[in-house]
């Protein structure tokens, strides 16, 4: 007769043996689930902070923007976004109040030595902000482009054993879109500066001019500003004498003389040829401008050219017409201008000839 009990016994320990079995293998199936949910996040996390870098490269305010993605993704205290500028790490981004920063001896090895770090203790590791946060994990991340080292990120947070190796590698994905974002950002930059700068002259062209005056004059504010036109005196003949190698190093120096002498909130392009054209806003009246236009006109007129053995001064002749006292339209201001600028070029070149003076 066969033994019931120990059969049971027998069923029942393989039972238990296949529960347990099944248990562990649902357990690790569960933990890899949690760790691919956690993956998939991280992995739409990056995308979505990829999406919004490639959306907004071209921002001014981007690195506080990633760095306000940086808290509240991660979950973090405090971030910090350090860039090199000048062959100097500064801070570019922050939401410690003021921007007053502090940073432990081993922090500022790890930054020198462009080293990943985790640091977890339970004792305090420093205080921030007006309220005293007291810090107790921090996490550095160098940002690199193309193997450079190119700035830094530290997060910091209050709770104890905060930063671990899946957040490490999460702020490494970051730190790439930082650094791409930052390279995206400056060729943005180059070619928008190429696209409205005259490349002879490295001042503005035609174009950008018209359409900054347009928003000037859109805004409506009334300031009073000065329209200049200028022309370089007997330009062809210099070309004609010496070349136009050094016709273009007169028209170079010719800018720069003039930027010299302009104040902040002034503009000057190249309007076509030799001719420039500025728009003047810091002046308190008519006849300030006009005496300012005459110290430029003194400034060219002294200035020497010199290339090779050829050492030449040149003179340049202006048109002044003023907003809002000749004209609020800006085409009429710049024919005004024009046709005093051709005045002086009849009447013995230069010279500054300006509407208001004529009027007192």
């Amino acid at each position: 007769m066969r033994d019931y009990k120990k059969l049971y016994e027998t069923l029942k320990d393989e039972y238990e043996i296949y529960q347990r079995f099944s248990e562990k293998h649902i357990q690790e199936l569960y933990e890899k689930n949690i760790q691919m949910q956690k993956a998939n996040d991280s992995l739409a996390n990056i995308v979505e902070i990829s999406k919004y870098i490639n959306t907004f490269f071209s921002d001014e305010n981007l690195i506080s923007m990633i760095n306000d993605m940086i808290i509240g993704i991660l979950g973090v205290t405090y971030s910090t976004i350090f860039l090199i500028e000048n062959d100097e790490i500064i801070i570019k981004a922050s939401n410690i109040s003021d921007m007053k920063v502090s940073l432990t001896s081993e922090e500022i090895e790890k930054i020198n030595n462009e080293e990943e770090f985790i640091i977890n203790s339970e004792k305090q590791l420093k205080e921030i902000g007006d309220k005293n946060v007291g810090i107790h994990s921090i996490m550095g991340m160098p940002i690199l482009l193309r193997d450079k080292f190119i700035g830094y990120i530290i997060i910091e947070h209050k709770i104890y054993n905060f930063m671990n190796v899946s957040l490490k590698l999460f702020l490494r994905s970051i730190s790439n879109q930082v650094a791409i974002a930052i390279e995206n950002s400056y060729l943005y930059k180059e070619l928008e500066k190429t696209t409205r700068t005259d490349p002879l002259m490295h001042i503005y062209n035609r174009k950008y001019f018209f359409e900054y005056m347009e928003k000037k004059l859109a805004r409506n504010d009334n300031t009073k500003f000065a329209i200049v036109m200028i022309d370089i005196d007997d330009f062809k003949k210099v070309n004609d004498n010496f070349g136009h190698q050094f016709g273009d190093k007169v028209l170079i120096n010719t800018g720069n003389v003039i930027k010299n002498w302009l104040g902040d909130g002034d503009v000057i392009a190249r309007y076509g040829g030799e001719e420039i054209i500025l728009y003047m806003t810091d002046f308190y009246d008519e006849t300030s401008i006009h005496d300012k236009v005459e110290i430029i006109r003194r400034s060219i007129e002294s200035s020497v050219v010199t290339m090779n053995d050829v050492s030449v001064c040149v003179t340049a002749s202006f048109g002044i017409a003023y907003y809002p006292l000749n004209s609020k339209d800006l085409n009429n201001l710049i024919k005004l201008a024009d046709d005093l600028l051709y005045e002086a070029k009849r009447t013995n070149k230069n010279k500054v000839i300006s509407n208001y003076k004529e009027r007192v």
